[in-house]
């Protein structure tokens, strides 16, 4: 999971800076000093090169073909640079811009779906998880598989609760009330590991179902938008 929280990072890195040079390139096109113009092409040549640098590691997160169609996009970003420079017309810093704009975009949205994947599959794991300890009547699982959803709950909280969170209002506000039930009633669970209320548990089962569900269908929705 660390590597994972790594790319993805790396990922939303790129996809901001992508945005930023956007600007910069934009406000170079009508500049006049040709100094502020080669600051900007080299910054953004430099970006370029580091996410080719990034296409061709095999722990990317992209598709290959878009991989591919990514690392041809970087060689005429590449090429228009180094030939034109500060000649550049107008034109031809839009369409950098527009490419840096677009780029971006369609990384956020790999890693809004990179994350959504692993967090329905986590939430799958841990109902499956509790229900094969309840199923073994082995208190020590019953333990482990608790605090291993607890700690995930908690996760999601933190996550739905950063101000930087792009969901929705309500949906933010639900989760959180969701992680607090979980969080409550897996304390409620604990203090009589021995003798568990099943109904309770069924019910904290259900709810990591429901959500899990309700990631990968959001997903393919976004998916085949």
């Amino acid at each position: 999971m660390k590597t994972t929280d790594n790319q993805i990072k790396e990922t939303e890195e790129q996809a901001v800076l992508l945005m930023e040079y956007s600007q910069a390139l934009s406000k170079a096109a009508t500049a006049k000093q040709d100094g502020f113009k080669l600051l900007v092409l080299d910054e953004n040549l430099k970006l370029w090169v580091e996410i080719e640098t990034s296409l061709k590691s095999a722990k990317n997160l992209l598709p290959k073909d878009i991989r591919d169609n990514l690392l041809k996009l970087s060689k005429f970003v590449e090429r228009i640079t180094l030939s034109k420079g500060v000649s550049m017309n107008k034109s031809d810093f839009d369409c950098l811009a527009n490419i840096n704009m677009q780029i971006s975009e369609g990384l956020l949205a790999v890693v809004k779906n990179s994350l959504a994947k692993e967090e329905a599959y986590s939430l799958l794991k841990c109902a499956v998880d509790l229900s094969s300890a309840r199923e073994a009547n082995n208190s020590h699982e019953m333990v482990t598989a608790l605090d291993n959803n607890l700690q995930l709950w908690v996760y999601i909280k933190t996550l739905a609760s950063a101000k930087n969170s792009k969901l929705p209002s309500e949906t933010k506000g639900n989760l959180v009330k969701l992680a607090d039930y979980v969080s409550a009633k897996t304390l409620e669970l604990g203090k009589n590991i021995e003798d568990i209320d099943d109904k309770v548990l069924d019910s904290i089962i259900n709810t990591n179902l429901q959500i899990s569900e309700g990631l990968i269908s959001s997903q393919n929705n976004t998916a085949a938008a």
